[in-house]
């Protein structure tokens, strides 16, 4: 007979190698009730794999993790590590993101984030996992709802495939969790950002570029808006999701304090003590006119709220880049 203790977790992170994944799996390492921690990570060529097996390197040799290089789309594949692991809890992060790029290849964002999607629901439905979390986006509501966006508001008009690809993956999890009783959570995360941040976003790019003096792009007159949301937060909100009750359940998750790009420009160059050379280019048409959560379900129901300010967590990112990404840029 097994001795695991039965309260224990063998938790399936997909994306564990990415950004937020990366985060999540650091802290749940650290937690007595999980027993084990595996890792799905196809190591997507999007940006540089090496900052991805940069960021899971520090797991290695902990004998509670467990890397798999996989590709959510590859059933067979997910099929045998469900198998072999027997996870008891799924948060599934992996996912095609940048919403502009998902205008000009919307095949690639739809087999990824929706097949792919459908692929660990049928699994985990056949394991009988204790609870699917799913990351979702505030992309799901386009310029449709009105601020504060609330969980409720209007979701069937986001701008991009990549957001509708959000919207059919919560949609789906929503099939499973009334026909198989699959408790789900999804979290639509608000413009995440701090430590180990794909570089394509902007607060890295912008960073990046004024500590090279090189010039940096800010999105049409920078009076768009945004609420970002540090990534310790979103780890937290993730934990307290995996023990969370209910059968399916939305929440947004976010700084509920949106600022233009003007205003987070000043506090990058604040962080880095250094002004940077700006320079103007037109909006995306994909690109959401502001970006706005209404959290009180979250602190209600979760009992979550945010803890770190933006400017806090842009000094902790700046601070991480110069340590790690930048350390030879005087």
């Amino acid at each position: 007979m097994s001795t695991k203790n039965k309260k224990s977790q063998t938790v399936f992170v997909t994306g564990g190698a990415g950004f937020i994944g990366s985060n999540l799996i650091e802290t749940l390492l650290k937690r007595k009730n999980v027993d084990r921690v595996v890792c799905v990570d196809n190591l997507d060529p999007f940006y540089d794999p090496a900052f991805k097996r940069e960021n899971i390197k520090p797991f290695l040799k902990n004998e509670k993790f467990k890397f798999y290089k996989t590709d959510i789309r590859n059933f067979s594949a997910l099929e045998k590590i469900f198998i072999k692991e027997v996870p008891t809890h799924v948060v599934h992060i992996a996912a095609k993101a940048n919403a502009r790029l998902s205008v000009k290849d919307p095949e690639e964002y739809e087999t990824v984030n929706i097949h792919g999607t459908l692929n660990l629901l049928e699994l985990s439905k056949d394991q009988k996992v204790k609870k699917f979390i799913f990351t979702s986006s505030s992309s799901v509501y386009g310029n449709s709802a009105k601020s504060p966006f609330s969980e409720l508001s209007s979701t069937d008009f986001p701008l991009a495939p990549y957001g509708s690809s959000k919207k059919a993956g919560e949609v789906l999890a929503h099939t499973y969790a009334h026909n198989f009783k699959l408790p789900v959570v999804c979290l639509r995360l608000f413009n995440a950002y701090g430590e180990r941040q794909r570089p394509d976003l902007v607060i890295y790019k912008w960073v990046e570029n004024i500590l090279k003096g090189k010039p940096i792009e800010m999105s049409g007159t920078g009076k768009r808006a945004r609420d970002f949301t540090y990534v310790g937060d979103i780890v937290h909100a993730i934990e307290l999701a995996l023990s969370s009750k209910g059968s399916y359940e939305i929440f947004n998750i976010g700084n509920s304090k949106p600022v233009t790009l003007k205003k987070l420009l000043s506090l990058v160059e604040k962080a880095l003590d250094k002004k940077a050379i700006a320079k103007s280019r037109p909006s995306h048409h994909a690109s959401v006119e502001s970006t706005f959560a209404n959290t009180n379900k979250a602190k209600k129901v979760l009992g979550w709220e945010q803890q770190v300010s933006l400017e806090e967590g842009i000094m902790k990112f700046v601070k991480w880049l110069r340590e790690n990404r930048f350390k030879n840029i005087k």
